[in-house]
């Protein structure tokens, strides 16, 4: 049997099951470990038959292999649109990013950063950042302020990040 010969009620829940589990994955995530983690939460076997199964209702059909393939097939060619459509929207929020000027809480942050850094404020450069830009910026005075506390452990105060969301 395959998937599109199952009845229309367990290709929904099967279909269902699926969209739920893909909505949770991040693009880092492997096919196998993401399939085997669905598998696991919606496969048993049963008297020697592996069985899909319905949680809610405790419904189950059989499942042959052919069918469980086909289903695997499904399931894969919906994960690889998931993760495409995921890079894509990385690519547009960078973009956006790039253009976009930061915002007040990243340049407060930023001046504070480098404020830790170099002693004073007065060097720091207010010039209009893109968000990215700034994103770039603070990454690195983080850095320096994490090496400045590993060479003086007790002199060094920490920069709390709950300030930056403030």
């Amino acid at each position: 049997m395959l998937y599109k010969d199952l009845e229309q009620r367990w290709k929904l829940s099967i279909s269902g099951s699926m969209t739920t589990k893909l909505k949770g994955i991040s693009e880092d995530e492997d096919f196998d470990s993401v399939f085997d983690s669905w598998y696991t939460d919606k496969f048993e076997m049963n008297d020697g038959k592996l069985q899909f199964v319905k949680r809610i209702t405790d419904e189950r059909f059989d499942v042959d292999e052919e069918l469980l393939e086909d289903i695997k097939k499904v399931f894969e060619e919906r994960y690889l649109k998931k993760i495409d459509k995921l890079k894509g929207n990385t690519v547009e929020r960078l973009k956006k990013q790039k253009v976009q000027p930061a915002t007040d809480k990243q340049m407060k942050y930023a001046k504070n950063l480098y404020k830790k850094v170099y002693g004073e404020a007065k060097g720091f450069d207010d010039k209009e950042y893109s968000k990215h830009e700034m994103v770039l910026i603070i990454g690195e005075l983080v850095e320096m302020v994490d090496n400045m506390k590993e060479e003086n452990r007790g002199e060094c105060a920490v920069v709390e990040l709950s300030n930056f969301r403030k």
